[in-house]
C-alpha cells in the first residue's frame, strides 16, 4: 500500500501511564495495562496461579459423640460435625475414617470415607451410615451391642478462613528456611511428604478474627535470639527463636499476646516476667518488632498492669537490653529485667514527637526507617548505653498506611501511603509513582481497606507487587459494608520504572522454599500447559506465594492460566424440567468470592455421579448477585457473548468438592496515535506485530480493537461498526477488517521459528487512533485463553489522512 510509513514500537519500557493526556504519551506508553506488563523490553500477559495447597487441619480420633438406642434395638448416632466440634461455618470436610472406642469392631465403624460420595458402605452391604461433606451431617447406625460406644472420627477439614500471614522462620544450620502460614485462628506448615498443609504446633490458637471476617490483624514476625535453655522452651540450647505478633492489643483481655516459638512450642511474651517494665507495669503487646544492634526493638506498644487495662502508646519505640530479651524481672538487689527502663544501660523507650501511629519499619543501611501515618522518621544508633538510639524526622508530609506495604530494597524502603507510593533512603522520602499519581486515591477506605495492602519483592524478575483494594473495581451488587478484600495487584518493574495492574484477590504475600525440584511425578499439570522451564521451582528456591480469603495458597505467575483458587459451598438449580428447560440461571455459593460481573470462570471437582457434576469442565461468565453468590452464564456463539443462562434442574442436594478457577482476560490499550503536529487526521492501513508463536496443535489468538477519536467503547473494526450495507442483502461484516491476530505460524509460511510477524489489515481514518489487544468472548470461552501472549514489536503502517474536522 503505497504512501504508508512505518511507525516502529520496540524496546518497551514506559508501561502504564495515567497522569497525562493520551494523545501526548510516548509511543510505548499504555493508559490501560491490565493483566499484562512490560518486562525486559517486551509485553507479557500475566502468568497464572499454581495451587500449592489449601490451609488444612487434621483431627485424629476426635470424639464426636456416643451411640445411643433408637428404641428399636439399634445403636445410632446422628449429628452435624460443624456444630459438634464448633468448626468454622466456612469449613469443608476431607474424607477420613471412623471408629468406636478405639476397638476394632469388625470393620463396621472403621470404614473409610472413600470414595467421598456421602455414603459409608458396611460389610453387610447396606448403606445405612451416611455423611454429607457439604453440610457436615453424619448418621451411623448399628446393632444394640454398640450402645454407649464413643464415636471416634479421623478426618481433615479446610477451615476456609482468610490467609493472614505468610512468614519465614529461620532454621538451624540451613539455607532452607520454613514458611509459617496463618489464617485468623491457626498456624500451618506445608508437608512436602503428604503434599498438603498441616497445623503447626496444634493446641495454640489466635483470636485474630475477633468475631468478624473483616479483621485486619495480619501477622508480623521476626527471627531473633536463641533458646539457650530458657524455660519453657523445650529445644536444645542455641535453637533459633521466631517471634510473632498480630497487633490485637486494642481487644484488651481478648487480645493475642506476642508469641515466640523454638519450633516445638509457642510461648506467650506476656504475662511472662520477661515483659515486666517495673514493679506493676508490663509490655503487654506491640504492633511491630525488629532486632537492632543487639536489642529487640518494639514499636507502637501496649503497656499496663494487664491486657484489659493496657494503654496504647502509638508513637512509642521500646527496646530490651543488649543480647538477651528474656531476663526475668526481679526487684533486687540486684535489680534485673530485660525491658526495665529504670536501670542504666538496660531497656528503654523513646516517643516520636508526633500524634501519628507508627505504621511500618525497615532497615536502610544501618539506619531504621520508621513510617508513621503522614510522616517519615529514622532511628539511628548512637553507641551510648544510656541513650542508644535517637530519632530524626525525614519528611513531614509523606507516610505509609499499611505495615505490610513496606518493601525492602537495596538502598531504600518503599511503602504506600495516603498521598502516594513513597521511597525513603533514610535521608529523604519522595514519591515514585509519578506515572500513576492518582492511583492511591482510589483505594477502598472502608473496612480498613488501606491496612490490607501487602507488598513483596520478586528478586528474579526484578518486580515488586502490592495487593490493593480499589473501590471502583468491586461489583455493584456487593454492598460497600461487605467490600473487604484486595481485588487488584499493583506491579512495579523497578528495572525500568514501569507499572501495571493485575486483577487478583489476595490477602497475604510471602515466599515458600520448595522441598524438592519439579518432576513429572509432582507436577499435576498437563504437558501442553507446561510453558515454563523446569528451573522455575528448583529445590529450596524461595518462590513468591499468595494466600486468599478462602485459605487457598498459590504460587504466583507460574502457569499460563490460573489453577483453582475458590471453592463452591452450595449450588442451587432454578430451572424446570422440559423440554424446553426454562428458569433462571444456576446460582453458585462461594463465601466472599470477590468476583465481579463479567469474570469468566471454570468449574471442576464436583463429586462424580452426584447432582450438578455436569458442571465440571464448563466455562461460564458470572453475574454477581451478592457477597457470596453469583449466577452462571454460558457463551452464545450466535450473539458472540455470554448471554445464555446455565439452566440446571434441581435433582438433589449438592454434595461437595466443587472448585473454581478464574480465567483472566487482559487489556493492552495504546496511546491515541495522531498527526497533530501537521494538523492532519491519521490513517492506518495495516499493522505488523511480532509475537511468540504457539503450537499448531493448540492454536492461539488474540483480538485487536481499533477505536476512533474519543469513542473508547465501540471498536470500529468489529460488528456493528464494520458492517457493509448491501441494500436488500443481509448486513455483513467487512471481512477485510481483521480483528483476530493469530499467534501460530500461518499455513502458507513454511519457515519454522519461535516468533512470527502477524499482519492485520484494518484500513481506518480518524483524528486519533487507539489500539487495544485483548481476548474476545469467543477466545475467553476457547483454547485461546489458555495460551501465552507475548508482544515483542509493533509496526503501524500509517499516513496523513487529510485535515481534521468534525464534519
Amino acid at each position: 500500500m503505497a504512501g504508508y510509513s512505518p511507525l516502529k514500537i520496540v524496546g518497551n519500557s514506559t508501561g502504564l501511564v495515567q497522569e497525562r493526556e493520551e494523545f501526548i504519551l510516548p509511543d510505548d506508553a499504555y493508559p490501560v495495562l491490565e493483566n499484562a506488563y512490560v518486562w525486559r523490553e517486551r509485553i507479557l500477559r500475566k502468568g497464572g496461579y499454581q495451587l500449592l495447597g489449601r490451609l488444612q487441619r487434621n483431627l485424629v480420633s476426635q470424639n464426636i459423640g456416643t451411640l445411643v438406642s433408637d428404641g428399636m434395638g439399634n445403636a445410632v448416632f446422628s449429628g452435624n460435625i460443624f456444630t459438634i466440634l464448633g468448626l468454622e461455618p466456612t469449613a469443608s470436610i476431607v474424607p477420613g475414617s471412623i471408629g468406636t472406642n478405639g476397638i476394632n469392631t469388625g470393620g463396621h465403624f472403621w470404614s473409610e470415607l472413600l470414595p467421598p460420595i456421602g455414603v459409608i458402605s458396611n460389610p453387610d452391604g447396606q448403606t445405612h451410615n451416611t455423611i454429607n461433606y457439604a453440610t457436615g451431617d453424619i448418621f451411623l447406625g448399628e446393632n444394640a451391642s454398640f450402645i454407649g460406644f464413643s464415636i471416634l472420627i479421623t478426618f481433615s477439614y479446610y477451615p476456609g478462613l482468610p490467609v493472614m500471614g505468610i512468614r519465614t522462620e529461620e532454621l538451624q544450620n540451613s539455607a532452607n528456611d520454613r514458611t509459617i502460614f496463618f489464617d485468623q485462628v491457626y498456624a500451618y506448615i506445608f508437608n512436602a511428604g503428604t503434599n498438603a498443609f498441616q497445623e503447626f504446633i496444634p493446641g495454640t490458637t489466635w483470636n485474630a478474627h475477633s468475631g468478624t471476617v473483616a479483621a485486619v490483624d495480619f501477622f508480623w514476625s521476626t527471627n531473633y535470639w536463641v533458646s539457650n535453655g530458657i524455660t519453657p522452651f523445650s529445644s536444645a540450647p542455641g535453637t533459633k527463636l521466631f517471634w510473632v505478633t498480630n497487633n490485637t492489643g486494642e481487644f484488651g483481655a481478648l487480645a493475642d499476646p506476642p508469641r515466640i516459638t523454638d519450633g516445638f512450642t509457642w510461648v506467650d511474651f506476656f504475662p511472662s516476667t520477661w515483659s515486666q517494665i517495673d514493679a506493676t507495669t508490663f509490655l503487654v503487646n506491640f504492633a511491630l518488632m525488629l532486632p537492632y544492634r543487639g536489642r529487640m526493638v518494639t514499636f507502637n506498644t501496649w503497656e499496663g498492669e494487664s491486657a484489659a487495662s493496657s494503654q496504647n502508646y502509638f508513637n512509642r519505640i521500646r527496646w530490651s537490653t543488649i543480647g538477651n530479651p528474656f531476663i526475668a524481672y526481679t526487684a533486687g538487689p540486684p535489680a534485673t529485667g530485660s525491658w526495665r527502663d529504670d536501670i542504666r544501660g538496660q531497656g528503654g523507650f523513646l516517643d516520636i514527637p508526633t500524634s501519628e501511629d507508627i505504621i511500618a519499619v525497615g532497615f536502610v543501611r544501618d539506619n531504621l526507617v520508621i513510617y508513621c501515618e503522614r510522616s517519615t522518621w529514622q532511628l539511628r544508633y548512637t553507641g551510648r548505653s544510656i541513650a542508644p538510639f535517637q530519632i530524626e524526622r525525614v519528611n513531614s508530609e509523606l507516610g505509609v498506611e499499611s505495615a505490610f506495604s513496606a518493601i525492602q530494597f537495596d538502598t531504600s524502603l518503599v511503602g504506600i501511603g495516603d498521598k502516594g507510593i513513597v521511597e525513603c533512603d533514610s535521608y529523604k522520602a519522595e514519591r515514585i509513582d509519578i506515572k500513576i499519581p492518582d492511583f492511591v486515591f482510589y483505594f477502598n477506605s472502608l473496612n480498613n481497606g488501606v491496612a490490607r495492602v501487602q507488598g513483596i519483592r520478586d528478586f528474579p524478575n526484578r518486580l515488586a507487587y502490592w495487593t490493593v483494594p480499589v473501590a471502583a473495581q468491586y461489583d455493584v451488587m456487593i454492598p460497600s459494608a461487605n467490600q473487604y478484600y484486595p481485588n487488584q495487584r499493583l506491579v512495579y518493574n523497578y528495572e525500568n520504572d514501569s507499572w501495571a495492574i493485575f486483577t487478583d484477590s489476595l490477602t497475604a504475600l510471602g515466599t515458600y522454599q520448595t522441598q524438592s525440584s519439579r518432576t513429572w511425578l509432582n507436577t499435576n499439570i498437563p504437558w501442553i500447559e507446561c510453558k515454563f522451564p523446569w528451573i522455575n521451582q528448583p529445590q529450596e528456591f524461595p518462590s513468591i506465594v499468595g494466600g486468599n480469603q478462602q485459605g487457598f495458597v498459590e504460587y504466583l505467575d507460574e502457569l499460563t492460566t490460573n489453577d483453582v483458587s475458590l471453592y463452591i459451598s452450595g449450588i442451587q438449580g432454578n430451572a424446570t424440567a422440559g423440554p424446553p428447560i426454562t428458569g433462571t440461571p444456576t446460582v453458585i455459593t462461594s463465601p466472599n468470592h470477590n468476583l465481579t460481573t463479567g469474570f469468566v470462570i471454570g468449574i471442576s471437582g464436583i463429586l462424580a455421579n452426584t447432582p450438578y457434576a455436569s458442571l465440571n469442565g464448563g466455562i461460564f461468565s458470572v453475574v454477581v448477585t451478592g457477597q457470596n453468590t453469583f449466577q452462571l452464564m454460558v457463551y452464545n456463539p450466535e450473539k458472540l457473548d455470554f448471554s445464555t443462562p446455565q439452566l440446571d434442574v434441581p435433582n438433589g442436594a449438592y454434595v461437595g468438592g466443587g472448585l473454581i478457577d478464574i480465567r483472566d482476560n487482559f487489556s493492552i490499550q495504546s496511546k491515541k496515535f495522531n498527526f497533530l503536529d501537521e494538523g492532519q487526521n491519521i490513517q492506518m492501513g495495516y499493522l505488523d506485530i511480532l509475537m511468540q508463536s504457539t503450537q499448531p496443535s493448540a492454536p492461539g489468538a488474540i483480538s485487536l480493537n481499533v477505536y476512533l477519536d474519543y469513542d473508547d467503547e465501540n471498536p470500529s473494526n468489529i460488528l456493528p461498526n464494520n458492517q457493509i450495507d448491501n441494500g436488500d442483502e443481509p448486513v455483513e461484516p467487512d471481512t477485510f477488517f481483521n480483528a483476530i491476530i493469530p499467534t501460530s505460524n500461518q499455513s502458507m509460511n513454511t519457515i519454522v521459528g519461535s516468533k512470527f510477524w502477524q499482519r492485520v489489515y484494518c484500513a481506518t481514518r480518524a483524528s486519533f487512533l487507539t489500539l487495544e489487544y485483548t481476548f474476545s468472548n469467543a477466545q475467553m470461552a476457547g483454547i485461546e485463553q489458555e495460551q501465552d501472549v507475548q508482544i515483542d514489536a509493533q509496526i503501524l503502517w500509517i499516513r496523513r489522512g487529510g485535515r481534521m474536522t468534525n464534519t
